[in-house]
This record gives structure tokens, C-alpha cells and sequence, in this order.
């Protein structure tokens, strides 16, 4: 099913003052989410009906972001942020709120929590908390990174951070840094203290950690020294650690206690890009995001500026795990491999493409042949590529002042949602890789495929119902003073009377609103129900037509049948006598031991001249056969050259008067292999007839 066609994007609300809604999905893309204010509605992609959840969520929330398993749902205002445990068997979800010091900027989930469960908040402060859900204190910090004193995380801070995010591998944290216009720094290894991560990524990063150490010369620095000899130390204890072996062989995550010592990571940078455009040095980063390689160890990195421009630059050093407050920017290097003019916002990221929204519309970019080509570079250790190869982006815009960006997948191909308050859009992105569904998943889809679809889930209306019941019951919040219920409207206070009116009228008409929009609800129930009625009824009825069809013929075919079970009752009988009879001969030395009768002896004759006639008429068939052919070659030689055919003609007549003994031999053999074949299909007929 399309998603234009879906009942979860079509509103029914009434009133003019509509929440803004957010679209979501799993990691998978198994499963789309809608939030709406406090109602949360999720459905499995493709199915022709969804769910209903209601929320307590926090008021004026403006972000919502979901871990990689769609387990959690973390929503965040300017000063809080709460986490939804979803249980998607369940109506409503258990909430968490986290007050955060200093207001919240930016909330991501961190790659390698445990659980998923670790979130990574941006302050008004610029300094990056890690909230761990499993911790024993979950609405404290377990660290602190770019802390502006040395209690906790980092001794100097990196100021006017404007945006972060994590890299492929999850293990570091780019920051954009706006204070001399546009600098990029990380926080390599940025761990939360329960670290989950596959022995495959942890192999890649022991080698990694293996071979830096390795190119170490005498000409590097000592501070370089320290940190790769450190890294290599940390990465061991790690590696060494004892392992199942399922996990060595699969994807499957484990979970490592990191020390507090090795979770206070330093900042290293700003990095440097080269070949940095002049045009931008006049200009303002806003935002900085990262699309993985195929290999999911490698990054892309996004650059966002407020002239529209988007630079895309490629790690070109491999950076070293730092834990020291140095200021050094060793090994932190950008290379700039292409830019672009496209103003917006990065809304979506998925695969090689990226979504921008801006005021006026919406557009799809896909870099698959950069990071194609950057791939297969990387494989066969050869740059040239990239300047031979076409680099250049297939960009699709969408018209439409959208609020929020999403994923459907419709048929096997993902498709970008584009929702506002009165339109949905989709663009279908035929590059894009679709993650493999588990054999349980596509059970569990279809069956909820057999449900009967509604426009709306039974649960929603409750909801829905209740509410308006609720405000129905309760009185208006906005009361009249008494000093301004005796008073004419004709008086100094007038202003004041017509604004409590005023204030009183919004709040009713929200509530008539409201019931208004259950009647309309219980209205497009009411005529689902009646197409389902109308549905069943002709179902009865074509039922109840094949009854009396059947009924019909029914006595002739009863009849028809009792005589064919009285048949086959009689043939089964004589064939157990016959199979009694045979099975007395057979035990019986006697009869075993008596002469051949002359009728027997007759029947036996009788039955060989059948086969000898039988062997005769199959070789007069075959020479008749043979017979068409030779005269079909003959007219075809005909046609073509009628004086050879004559000529023809007349030698094989002389042939005919004597045949070469050599001939006959060969035709008696013939005969002797066309009669084996009989005898053995007479054989395999009288061992079917004794079985």
C-alpha cells in the first residue's frame, strides 16, 4: 500500500491548532511512527491497518528520536527530556522524565549503548551528557564530556557547539564548533560505561589500534607516542577478554565495563579540511552529520552552511584514541571531495542519501556514486578512481512547505515520506539498501495483513472518548471575577470582559472541536462497520445460492454414488478371493506339482501367436513408417532436382530384387531388441497384476 493511501497519516481533527507531527521508524524498517501531540500511532509497513498508543508526554516537546531497535522513544523540550519504554502489545508505554542542566540543544542515542539505552544530550552549556537507563541512577549523568571544570570529562572545553553526531563505527563524536565560523572536533573514544559492541568491530579497532602503534617512527612526537601506546593497551584488555564462540563468528553485541579512566575522552582538533572553499570562510556552519560507508567503519561527513552550501569531506587521517588534555591536532584532517548549493536543513539520513526541508521544498540527494566510488578506492588502495569516476549527485526536489521527513517501504524499495499539516508526499529511491526482514517479522506481518482494516483503531476512539467525556465533566478553567459579573459591558472594564469572554469562547469551541471530531470518528467507523455488514451479507449469500445449487443435485448424485461404492465393495471382494486363491496355489505342492491341462496348453499357444502378432504388427508399422519417410525425402529431392531423383529411382529398383545377407542380419537384430522390449513390458504388467 502506498503511503498516501494510509489511514495513519489521515487526520481527523477538526480544529485549527493541530500539533505538529513527527514521523519515525526502526532501524529495519519495520515499523513507521507517528507521533501527533500526546497520541502516538505505529504500524508495520505495508499493513492496511495501525495502533494506537496515548502518551503523557511533555508539554511543548520539539524533537523525538528513536533507538536503532524501537524499543525507546525519547521526546525533548528546552529544559527536559522523557523516554517512552515502548511495548508494542501495550496501550500505554512506561515514561521517564530527565531534567537537564544547563536546557537541551540536542539529544542523540549513542551507537554502542547497552540496550540501546544509553542517550547522548548537548547543553546550552556545550557540554555532552551521557544518560544511562540501566544505570542505578538513570536521571544522573555517568559522564560528562567538555565540562568547563575537571571534576568531570574534559579540563578545556571546545565552545559554541552548534551540532554533533557519531560516527559509522559509533565510538566517536564529531562536534561542530561555530565560534571562528565553522570547526570540527571529535571525541575519540566517547564510551558509556557499559559498552556493547561486536567482535567483528572490535577485531577491526584492535588492528587498527595494532597498526598504528606499529608505524610509530622516531620523528614522532612523544604525546603521539603516549596515546597510540595507550590505545593499543586499552583496545588488548578488551580483545582478550574471554568470548563465546557464536559471537566470534556473527554480529551478535557484547558488553564491556569501561573504567571511568578510560571514559574521560579529550576533544581533539579543530580538524583541518583541505581544500577549505574561500566563499565559505565569510560564512556559518549550522550543521554536521555523517553517512556510513558500506563497510560501516568509514564516514562521509556533512557540512551545513547558512549561504546554502554543503561541503562533503572524507577522513584522510586515522585518528588516535586520546584521554590527555593536549591541544593537539595530530592526525585530525578533512579532505573536501565535493560541495553542493542546496539550502535546507539535513532532516533525513539513510543509506548514501540525505534529506534537506527548507521553507519552500523538499530534496532528495543521493551520493551513491561518491561513496561508491570512495569504497572501491579504499579496497584497492588506489585515489585515482575518484578523479576518473563520474562524482556528481542525483538530486529529486518536492515542492511543499513539509514539517517532517520519514521511510516507508512499499513492494522492497524505501520510500522518503514528506508530511505536513495538509499534504503527504513520497519519492521513491530505487538506490537505497533495504535491511533483510527475519522469517518471525514477515509472520508477524502478515498476520496482521488478515485483520479486517479500519480507518481507525477502536483504541484511538477510547481514547478520544474519554477525553471529551473528561472535559465535559469538568468545568471551564477560565473563571469571571465577581467584581466583573455585575457590571454592563458599557463601562471602563469593558476590555477586560471581552477578553475573559474571548477566553472562554476558545476554550468551548476546543471542546466542541473535540466532539466534534469523535462524531465525525464514530461516523467513519459507523460506515466501515456497514461495508463490513454489507460485505458479510453477500457472503452469506453466495454461500446460501452454492447450498441450494448443491441441494439440487445432491439425490442423482447420491444415488450415482451408492451404486459406485456397492461396485467398488464387489471388486474388492473378488479381488481378496482372487488374492486367497493365488496365495492357496502358491503354499499348495500339489497343485503346484500337476500337469499342464490341454486347455492351458491351448491358452498358452493362443497367447504366443498374440505376441507374435503383436511383434509382427509393430515391425510392419515400423517399416511402414520408415516406408513415409523415405518416400517424404524423396518428394522433398523431388522439388529440389527432379532429373537426380529419377536416377535415384531407378537404382534403388534394381536394389529391391535382392537384399544383402548383411541387411537381414541387421533387421533380425532389430527385431530381437524390439522384442526384448515387449517381453520386458509384459513382464512388469504380470508383477503389477500378482502385486
Amino acid at each position: 500500500m502506498l503511503p498516501e493511501a494510509h489511514p495513519i497519516f489521515q487526520s481527523r481533527s477538526l480544529g485549527g491548532n493541530r500539533p505538529k507531527r513527527l514521523c519515525l521508524y526502526t532501524k529495519d524498517l519495520l515499523r513507521t511512527i507517528l507521533l501527533e501531540g500526546s497520541s502516538l500511532k505505529w504500524c508495520f509497513m505495508g499493513a492496511p491497518n495501525y495502533e494506537y498508543m496515548e502518551l503523557s508526554a511533555i508539554p511543548n516537546y520539539t524533537n523525538a528520536v528513536l533507538n536503532d531497535s524501537g524499543t525507546l522513544l525519547c521526546l525533548s523540550n528546552a529544559n527536559e527530556v522523557q523516554v517512552l519504554a515502548l511495548s508494542w502489545d501495550e496501550t500505554k508505554p512506561d515514561s521517564y522524565r530527565i531534567s537537564v542542566p544547563g536546557g537541551v540543544k540536542q539529544v542523540l542515542w549513542h551507537p554502542r549503548g547497552c540496550l540501546d539505552s544509553c542517550l547522548a544530550v548537548l547543553n546550552m552549556r556545550d557540554e555532552i551528557l551521557l544518560y544511562e537507563l540501566l544505570s542505578e541512577d538513570s536521571s544522573t549523568p555517568t559522564t560528562v564530556f567538555n565540562a568547563s571544570t575537571n571534576e568531570l570529562g574534559m579540563g578545556s572545553s571546545v565552545k559554541d557547539i552548534e551540532s554533533m553526531c557519531f560516527s559509522a563505527d559509533g565510538l566517536t563524536l564529531y562536534l561542530l564548533s561555530i565560534s571562528e565560523g565553522a570547526d570540527v572536533f571529535s571525541i575519540y573514544p566517547c564510551m558509556p560505561s557499559e559498552l556493547s559492541i561486536t567482535r567483528k568491530a572490535l577485531k577491526y579497532n584492535f588492528n587498527k589500534a595494532l597498526l598504528q602503534y606499529q608505524e610509530l617512527s622516531e620523528n614522532d612526537s612523544p604525546d603521539l607516542k603516549r596515546k597510540a601506546t595507550r590505545q593499543l593497551h586499552f583496545m588488548s584488555k578488551l580483545y582478550n577478554q574471554p568470548y563465546s564462540a557464536d559471537s566470534s563468528e556473527s554480529n551478535e553485541f557484547q558488553t564491556f565495563h569501561i573504567q571511568k579512566a578510560y571514559r574521560s575522552a579529550r576533544a581533539q582538533g579543530p580538524f583541518t579540511i583541505s581544500p577549505f572553499p574561500e566563499k565559505l570562510y565569510l560564512a556559518t556552519a549550522k550543521q554536521i552529520r555523517t553517512i556510513a560507508l558500506e563497510d560501516e567503519t568509514t564516514e562521509l561527513l556533512l557540512i551545513t552552511f547558512d549561504d546554502g552550501t554543503i561541503l562533503e569531506c572524507f577522513p584522510d587521517l586515522t585518528p588516535i584514541m586520546s584521554w590527555e588534555d593536549t591541544g593537539s591536532s595530530e592526525r585530525n584532517s578533512l579532505v573536501s571531495v565535493g560541495s553542493l548549493k542546496l539550502p535546507g536543513t539535513i532532516s533525513l539520513v539513510y543509506g548514501s542519501c540525505f534529506v534537506l526541508l527548507s521553507v519552500e521544498k523538499a530534496v532528495v540527494v543521493d551520493l551513491g556514486r561518491l561513496t561508491r566510488s570512495i569504497e572501491r578506492s579504499l579496497d584497492d588502495c588506489d585515489v585515482t578512481e575518484l578523479s576518473e569516476d563520474d562524482l556528481t549527485e542525483e538530486v529529486t526536489e518536492k515542492k511543499g512547505a513539509f514539517q517532517c521527513v520519514g521511510l516507508w517501504l512499499e513492494s522492497g524499495t524505501p520510500r522518503v515520506l514528506l508530511l505536513s499539516d495538509k499534504e503527504l508526499a513520497s519519492i521513491e529511491i530505487k538506490s537505497m539498501q533495504t535491511p533483510a526482514v527475519s522469517t518471525a517479522e514477515k509472520t508477524e506481518k502478515n498476520e496482521t495483513k488478515c485483520q479486517r482494516p479500519y480507518s481507525q483503531p477502536l483504541s484511538e476512539m477510547q481514547a478520544l472518548k474519554e477525553k471529551a467525556q473528561l472535559l465535559a465533566k469538568s468545568p471551564l478553567s477560565t473563571t469571571i471575577p465577581s467584581a466583573l459579573r455585575q457590571k454592563t459591558f458599557n463601562n471602563k472594564d469593558n476590555e477586560d470582559q471581552l477578553s475573559l469572554l474571548t477566553d472562554i469562547s476558545k476554550e468551548v469551541l476546543s471542546r466542541v472541536t473535540l466532539a466534534q471530531t469523535l462524531g465525525l470518528s464514530l461516523h467513519l467507523r459507523l460506515l466501515g462497520q456497514q461495508d463490513e455488514l454489507t460485505q458479510h451479507l453477500r457472503d452469506v449469500s453466495e454461500l446460501r445460492t452454492k447450498k441450494e445449487r448443491v441441494s439440487a443435485h445432491l439425490a442423482s448424485q447420491k444415488l450415482r454414488w451408492e451404486a459406485i461404492q456397492d461396485k467398488n465393495k464387489s471388486i474388492a471382494s473378488r479381488f481378496e478371493n482372487l488374492h486367497k486363491t493365488m496365495t492357496q496355489i502358491s503354499k499348495s505342492s500339489q497343485l503346484q506339482s500337476q500337469p499342464i491341462a490341454k486347455a492351458e496348453m491351448e491358452w498358452f499357444k493362443e497367447l504366443r501367436n498374440q505376441v507374435l502378432r503383436f511383434n509382427r504388427l509393430v515391425h510392419e508399422q515400423q517399416d511402414l513408417s520408415e516406408s513415409l519417410s523415405s518416400l517424404k525425402l524423396n518428394l522433398e529431392y523431388v522439388r529440389i532436382d527432379p532429373t537426380e531423383v529419377v536416377g535415384h529411382g531407378k537404382n534403388s529398383a534394381e536394389s529391391v530384387g535382392g537384399v544383402p545377407w548383411d541387411d537381414l542380419q541387421a533387421m533380425l537384430a532389430k527385431d530381437s531388441r524390439i522384442i526384448k522390449e515387449c517381453q520386458t513390458e509384459l513382464q512388469l504388467t504380470t508383477q503389477e497384476l500378482d502385486s
